[in-house]
């Protein structure tokens, strides 16, 4: 048995290779005779063989003169290269040699005339008044070509010549062919060419001349007795109005356009409609008041009663109309807008087209003085144009088509109650096409809901669980934009937003949860249905969309969701784009999660999966991944987690690997920064060193040879180098390193508050404390001011106190403190507390070694001042109650009477001002104000009044300087104010 069973497998491959043979001798004869018939016989090259030494005028004369058909259609092609190089010669000889071959040529050479006319024109190198007297006459005289494609191929490069033309020529050769060709006895073809050169005559003269030459003609192809003629006239009249302006069009258009949206012809309506939507920016308001709107809805009433043909067309313009009279209707008019548009989008759903109705009614002859408007006779293009399923999925298409129009005419607000029902039904409309159409401008809608967006989440994911993966690939087109608008829409709904950076919304992870919770199971859905599918351009489409979730979505459930998914497609057998797709997605990923550990998981897996992969494949698509990763994240980034295993695939067995890596080497270079990445820099070049020595395979040697040359041209980056030295990548590094600390930073702050969740009374509390302490130093600025300006005010009536008791001034030196009254009153209040014989000795030790007094600058960076040593304890400053009278008792300590009242109490209670000025002659100690200027006292020791003790001087404030003539070294502004009134402690008499 198992004998038999093998010899008749052997029989069956004997079979196929005898079939196999017999195709391979029947293609090799097909071949044969193939090649057979290609070939040219003697004669025939010898024909088509030309001169060498002949220039091109002449080898194209000799081509035009006895040359093939296929060579004159070459000469006709580069006939405005050779005019724009030899423009005399072309001129003189060529092109009326041209002239004579179009007449009796074939219709592939007419084409090649047709093109090349039109270049001349747009070239301009020739004078319009050549080009008229040339070209313009050979276009002329073959629109009347007999053949009618002929004739509409030139009256097409007429109507395309005719803007570079002067009005002059226009005027006298076109104009009056135009209006020639107008006249009643001639034919239907001429008419019609007549009515298309009237429109764009029309665009270049000004209006008297419009309403002179052009009106009449136009008047008289309205009424025309053939209806093509007049629906062709209708389409040029918005063109013919905006060239004679308003108060022209409203006398002598309108009344024509009236008269034509009543025709009885079906295809002269639907002219009218587009005419009317083309002439809404034109018209004023009392127009559209008064004409326009009444006629629009008496026309569209007229066609949905009767079931009009004209329907589809209705449905393609009425977006338009509601949007170009949205300003005049009035909210009657809006409703029933509105209802008109429902009832086109459910049009033919709820009814079933009899047989009657499905097949074209035959076409019927229509009188020409029929005046009555008869919807049912229909012209017998347009009747045979659309079927009645065919008109009313039309219907619906364009009324989806329409559907971003309409919810920015119905607004926002009114969305739900007017235009969801219709949304919805278009969403589970039967005809595919209608859902393709409502896909495309999905992301136009959720843009124009705003925080209303969420309206529509339910049909978002009903369109992603789409049958139809033509449905699912409309939709997926524009994710990104459809995604934003729902993360807008639900951060501002929420008011849960906390921040924008470079289009990305950072939301709480309680409204990302929400908000796409349902929506992920569809998106994931839609990759597994087109991954099951045989169309990898939508499945990498999809991969490549997906990335703007990493934008929505929080951290987990990107890791946790889609990250298997998108790895899974890169270990898997699929097309190159579907893997390319599926890298790009994966880098974006990894950049902006959100945690650290799921980051170095993800970088780790990557180069699990595809750098230590065995499959050869993968480790080349490693290297295509590292070139987006160049791309994405910063260089500091990739240098620490891929560089060196670049590096390491230099050394890969399969010399395909090897060559692809010599390609980056270039772009590995430009990674580096000195002098962080000196070590890597080291390994890059003895990498190459390597190659170079001792690889074997030919392409790959020839690779890195052009690697280390382009390596050479690459200058590396030096970290020390200014701001105005970066180039443009400098800056972009710059950027991408900004995010990714910002990145860590919002990940340090979100353990944080997971670490150290804070109640919400606690908040409340904070807040209200946040407030007070605002308050708070808004009140002590205030009281800094004051003080500042009190102790101005008591430092100069010392010093006048000063000059009247001694008789002289006292100098001030630059490098001494900005108060000397402060430094007396320290010394005085010393004095006061020691013996004079201690006080003596210290003199004599300070005497030798004297001590500088910090300066102003020094003592407000460095050590704090007596007046902030008191911070601990809870100041008045702080608190609300009792600031006024604060305020009041500091301003009134530090007034210039009080201060005057001081120091008379002081000359009564301290020593003469005569004994203190006894001096000796050897004897000396330096003035407080200036160091270098002594002055003599009495008990012959030198005296440095200046200590360095903080404790011992009293330093003024931030503010300014407050004397203090009694007070204490623990006194201080901050610790009298806690009582309204101050106390000051007198010195005792020596």
């Amino acid at each position: 048995m198992g004998e038999a069973f093998e010899w008749g497998r052997m029989e069956d491959e004997d079979d196929l290779l005898d079939e196999m043979e017999n195709d391979l001798r029947d293609l090799n004869l097909d071949l044969e005779r193939t090649i057979t018939t290609g070939l040219k016989t003697a004669e025939e090259i010898e024909r088509l063989t030309v001169d060498e030494k002949l220039n091109d005028v002449d080898r194209a004369l000799y081509l035009l003169s006895s040359g093939q058909d296929v060579q004159r259609i070459s000469v006709v092609r580069d006939l405005a290269k050779l005019i724009r190089e030899n423009q005399v010669e072309g001129m003189r000889k060529v092109v009326p040699k041209v002239r004579e071959v179009l007449h009796l040529s074939c219709q592939e050479l007419q084409e090649a005339a047709t093109v090349a006319f039109v270049q001349i024109a747009e070239d301009k190198s020739i004078p319009p008044q050549l080009y008229a007297q040339t070209f313009l006459q050979t276009i002329l005289q073959n629109i009347d070509s007999r053949d009618p494609d002929i004739s509409e191929s030139w009256l097409s490069v007429l109507l395309q010549v005719i803007k570079f033309l002067p009005k002059e020529i226009i005027k006298r050769d076109i104009l009056s062919i135009a209006i020639a060709k107008g006249q009643l006895n001639q034919s239907v073809q001429s008419r019609l060419a007549s009515c298309q050169i009237i429109g764009k005559v029309a665009t270049r003269f000004d209006s008297f001349m419009i309403k002179k030459d052009v009106l009449p003609l136009v008047t008289a192809l309205c009424q025309d007795v053939d209806y093509e003629v007049r629906a062709c006239m209708c389409k040029e009249l918005a063109v013919v109005a905006r060239g004679l302006g308003l108060e022209p069009t409203q006398s002598a258009i309108l009344p024509e356009l009236v008269e034509l949206s009543n025709d009885e012809e079906s295809c002269v309506r639907l002219s009218a409609l587009e005419t009317i939507v083309n002439l809404l920016s034109l018209l004023d308001d009392e127009t559209c008041n008064q004409t326009i709107i009444p006629l629009v809805c008496k026309y569209c009433d007229n066609a949905m009663q009767n079931k009009d043909v004209t329907l589809p067309s209705i449905a393609k313009q009425f977006g338009k109309l509601c949007h170009g009279l949205s300003v005049n209707l009035t909210e009657e008019q809006k409703i029933w807008s509105l209802n008109y548009y429902r009832d086109l989008c459910i049009f033919g759903l709820h009814e079933k087209p009899t047989p009657e109705e499905a097949m074209p009614e035959p076409p019927t002859a229509v009188s020409s003085s029929s005046e009555s408007l008869d919807i049912t006779e229909e012209s017998p293009r347009i009747q045979a144009l659309y079927k009645e399923e065919e008109r009313q999925r039309e219907c619906r298409h364009q009324s989806a088509f329409n559907l971003p129009c309409m919810v920015l005419f119905a607004g926002a607000k009114n969305f739900k109650s007017e235009l969801h029902s219709s949304f919805a039904s278009l969403c589970d409309d039967p005809e595919e096409q209608v859902r393709i159409s409502l896909a495309k401008g999905f992301h136009e809608v959720s843009k124009l809901l705003g925080s209303s967006v969420h309206i529509i989440q339910g049909e978002f994911i009903n369109i992603l669980r789409d049958d139809s993966l033509e449905v699912v690939a409309a939709l997926v087109s524009h994710l990104p934009e459809t995604c934003e608008a729902f993360i807008k829409g639900f951060a501002k709904n929420d008011s849960k937003i906390i921040g924008f950076r470079k289009n990305q919304f950072l939301i709480s992870r309680k409204l990302q949860d929400n908000c796409f919770s349902d929506v992920i199971p569809a998106l994931l859905s839609a990759e597994s249905r087109a991954a099951a599918s045989r169309n990898w351009r939508l499945h990498s489409d999809i991969l490549d969309k997906f990335s703007c979730l990493a934008k929505c979505l929080t951290s987990d459930q990107i890791y946790h969701k889609f990250v298997p998914v998108v790895f899974h497609c890169i270990t898997s057998h699929k097309p190159l784009p579907v893997h390319l797709a599926a890298c790009r997605t994966i880098c974006v990923f990894i950049k902006y999660n959100r945690k650290q550990e799921q980051r170095q998981e993800l970088c780790s897996q990557l180069i699990e999966e595809c750098r230590n992969h065995q499959s050869s494949r993968y480790r080349r698509l490693f290297l295509d991944v590292c070139v987006y990763l160049m791309e994405v994240f910063s260089k500091s980034f990739f240098n620490e987690h891929f560089f060196e295993k670049v590096l390491e695939l230099a050394e890969d067995p399969i010399a395909n690997v090897r060559l692809r890596c010599c390609t980056l080497l270039p772009m590995l270079k430009t990674q580096l920064k000195l002098p962080k990445d000196r070590q890597l820099l080291q390994q890059l070049d003895l990498v190459v060193r390597k190659l170079l020595v001792m690889e074997k395979d030919r392409d790959v040697t020839a690779a890195i040879r052009q690697a280390a040359c382009d390596m050479d041209k690459v200058q590396v980056a030096v970290q020390s180098l200014t701001a105005k030295q970066y180039f443009e990548e400098d800056f972009l590094d710059q950027k991408k390193e900004e995010e990714e600390r910002s990145l860590l930073q919002a990940e340090e702050k979100e353990k944080e508050r997971t670490a150290n969740p804070v109640p919400s009374s606690a908040k409340s509390t904070s807040s209200e404390r946040r407030r007070t302490d605002t308050k708070t130093d808004k009140m002590e600025r205030t009281i800094g001011s004051a003080s500042s300006t009190t102790s101005n005010t008591t430092r100069k009536a010392s010093r006048l106190k000063a000059v009247s008791s001694t008789g002289r001034k006292t100098s001030a030196s630059p490098t001494g403190p900005p108060s000397h009254t402060a430094n007396r009153a320290a010394s005085k209040s010393m004095k006061s507390k020691k013996p004079e014989s201690s006080h003596l000795n210290d003199s004599h030790s300070n005497a030798t070694t004297p001590t500088r007094i910090p300066s102003k600058a020094n003592s407000s960076a460095g050590k704090k001042s007596p007046l902030e040593t008191n911070n601990n304890k809870p100041s008045a400053i702080r608190r609300r109650a009792g600031s006024d009278g604060l305020l009041a008792a500091v301003s009134m300590r530090y007034s210039p009477q009080a201060t005057t009242d001081r120091l008379k109490k002081k000359e009564t209670s301290s020593p003469s001002s005569t004994e203190v000025r006894r001096a000796s002659a050897g004897n000396v100690t330096h003035d407080k104000k200036s160091p270098l200027q002594p002055r003599r006292v009495s008990g012959g020791t030198l005296e440095s009044t200046r200590k360095s003790s903080s404790a011992d001087v009293t330093r003024k404030p931030s503010g300014g300087s407050i004397p203090q003539p009694r007070m204490t070294k623990t006194s201080s502004l901050r610790s009298s104010t806690h009582n309204t009134t101050p106390k000051v402690r007198r010195a005792a008499k020596p």
